[in-house]
């Protein structure tokens, strides 16, 4: 296979692409800013005409993709904006607090809900002082309680089908939420059990005595709260993955529920119309302006065919495409920490080499949980900054602790797509 000279400065437009993208998101610029200059790289080094551009352009911005991805985004930031406003976050924590008498299961509750029900990025620093407080009744030392905080959350976020990473690549691949679950969700038992194992089990449940709790002030019932609290989240589940509702209408549902939760018996005016002030910050138009920026980048990327035939070349030579589906996300969610990045950068260069045969979940879900190791183990992840802030720990021990988790998750992710 040749590989001219307007061939080789596509390809090369397509690799500048992908270092500037890692290298304006560890100067810290916005995701949006970042996508839409790897775009103009490739629209100025792709060889097409200005009316050529423009069409693809168009054609992505107004794409199916587009329009579910971005309508995904701003509901899920909509809904969490409202659940903190209602005060269902707090209800949801003092009631698990009340129920699960057991602070080693809380450790992991805690980070675990709030990765559930909270979008906020680096928000790992939410859970941290309930991990803090509750980790002292155990004397666990600061370091493996940063390393709990870490590893508990994002756990339960690789497995939300409110992450944005999951919607992302089932926007792309055209797989569904689902489909990624049935995969991830085995996986991540697995690692919770290996995780828990390494961190808790060697701690003992304390005696009553020393682990007083008392009934949340202003709750009739505890457990209530807590199924009260996760109704949005659970109807939107529900509607969207198993009766199979378009989800931006199905998380909409959640957004109503939500919106007429715990509403007082007095000062019901002022309180609606706090509420609908909480919709209006939930709008993250950073967050949906950088999807839709993704989504622009990955359609421009599947318009170099160069680069595509010289990754081709590399792999006819002995390249073996299993390692490349592993190496690659991995390698960018490492160096960017951003898992819809390492995404948006890996799935347009991997799709076109994988054969109708290969569009599965079972290589579709290594690629995912390959980006989400790499992302989670990245020493530019956010959460691992705020957390080794709040808990004062040496930050290459917790970024090394927390990588031997990642490279766990994805073997035991390469063991388990065996039988898919």
């Amino acid at each position: 296979m040749n590989i001219d000279f307007h061939q080789a400065i596509e390809a090369a437009g397509v690799t500048a692409s992908v270092f500037l993208i890692i290298f304006m998101i560890r100067k810290g610029w916005k995701m949006y800013y970042v996508m839409l200059a790897a775009v103009a790289v490739l629209a100025l080094t792709g060889g097409s005409g200005v009316l050529e551009v423009a069409d693809t352009f168009y054609r992505s911005l107004t794409s199916y993709t587009a329009f579910y991805l971005v309508s995904m985004v701003l509901a899920i930031t909509i809904l969490g904006s409202l659940h903190q406003e209602v005060g269902a976050m707090n209800r949801l924590v003092d009631g698990l607090r009340y129920l699960i008498r057991d602070p080693r299961a809380l450790i992991m509750v805690f980070p675990a809900a709030i990765s559930l029900f909270s979008t906020v990025p680096g928000g790992a620093i939410i859970s941290a002082p309930m991990v803090e407080k509750t980790g002292k009744d155990l004397n666990m030392p600061p370091v493996e309680l940063a390393m709990s905080n870490m590893v508990y959350r994002h756990l339960v976020v690789l497995i939300t089908p409110f992450n944005a990473g999951i919607i992302l690549a089932s926007g792309i691949s055209g797989i569904s939420i689902g489909s990624y679950l049935s995969f991830t969700i085995p996986v991540i038992a697995i690692v919770f059990i290996i995780a828990t194992v390494i961190l808790l089990i060697r701690y003992p449940k304390p005696a009553k005595e020393d682990w007083p709790v008392q009934k949340p002030s202003g709750s009739n019932s505890p457990l209530f709260d807590v199924f009260g609290s996760a109704a949005p989240y659970a109807v939107a589940i529900i509607l969207g993955l198993a009766l199979g509702i378009f989800f931006p209408l199905a998380m909409l549902a959640g957004i109503v529920i939500c919106f007429f939760l715990y509403l007082p018996e007095q000062h019901r005016g002022e309180t609606l119309r706090k509420r609908l002030k909480a919709i209006v910050r939930g709008f993250n138009w950073p967050l949906a302006l950088s999807t839709l920026t993704i989504v622009l980048y990955k359609d421009f990327i599947l318009e170099a065919d160069a680069f595509l035939d010289a990754v081709t070349l590399l792999v006819d030579r002995g390249l073996p495409l299993t390692v490349l589906i592993v190496v690659l996300p991995f390698i960018t969610g490492f160096i960017t920490g951003n898992n819809a990045a390492a995404l948006g950068v890996a799935l347009p260069i991997l799709m076109p080499f994988l054969g109708s045969d290969m569009h599965s979940v079972r290589y579709f879900g290594i690629i995912y949980l390959s980006s989400y190791a790499g992302y989670f183990g990245s020493p530019v992840h956010l959460c691992t900054y705020v957390t080794n802030e709040y808990f004062k720990t040496p930050l290459y021990a917790l970024i090394k602790g927390v990588n031997v988790y990642a490279i766990i998750m994805l073997g035991v992710g390469l063991v388990l797509s065996l039988f898919y």
